[in-house]
């Protein structure tokens, strides 16, 4: 009978063992496995697309959207168009990019808000790094802004007041993609405190303006 009962005990502290062990990795694995992966991002698609006079002509704001997502590779030509990445470091010192920066600062953020989450573009990868789980689109972006299958949001040092302009250049960009495309687009002022927190910026780091971009409702 001792021997049973010493090896019930033995039995009994394996399993609690076994369970204190699950236990640790339900609350500090979990969660890690749960987290987004980054998106490589298709190899943008550089020609094409209308002419650009004509998308100059059909340039304008809509703020309406249909809850859709956009496929992969207009996401690519989106964020490439915007800011991307048009001459590599063997031809230039530094990165060539679609929209130009004061003294080629480069110092505008792409933060990519979609429906499963939030991203920061990594042009030279064109990959999207994850920042945020979840939807958050209605708490970044304006109005129907929150429907939209993509919000860009602007970010900048506080301290660079030129960022303001360079985050222009670059919202003309995607204004003109979003002509050349038959989506809508919208570039507005954000609530910044609100935003940031959303968001999670580092400190010191400034949400300057939202630009959402969709199908048409």
């Amino acid at each position: 009978m001792r021997v049973i009962s010493a090896l019930s005990e033995r039995i009994l502290r394996s399993v609690a063992l076994f369970s204190l062990i699950a236990f640790i990795f339900i609350i500090v694995a979990a969660p890690a496995l749960c987290q987004q992966a980054p998106i490589q991002l298709p190899t943008p698609q550089m020609t094409g697309g209308m002419p650009l006079m004509r998308a100059l002509a059909q340039r304008q704001t809509t703020r309406a959207f249909a809850d859709k997502p956009l496929p992969m590779q207009t996401l690519s030509n989106l964020l490439w168009a915007a800011f991307g990445v048009n001459r590599s470091r063997d031809v230039k010192a530094g990165l060539g990019r679609t929209a130009p920066s004061a003294m080629n600062k480069q110092e505008v953020a792409l933060y990519v808000v979609l429906a499963d989450g939030a991203y920061v573009y990594e042009a030279e990868q064109n990959k999207l790094r994850p920042v945020v789980a979840g939807d958050v689109r209605a708490k970044v972006a304006q109005g129907a802004g929150a429907h939209a299958a993509v919000t860009i949001i602007y970010v900048a040092d506080a301290k660079l007041d030129y960022a303001q302009v360079d985050a222009g250049f670059i919202g003309q960009n995607v204004y003109l993609f979003a002509a050349s495309e038959g989506v809508n687009a919208w570039f507005y002022a954000l609530h910044g405190a609100d935003v940031a927190s959303a968001l999670k910026l580092p400190e010191g780091q400034k949400a300057l303006y939202g630009q959402s971009v969709g199908y048409r409702p």
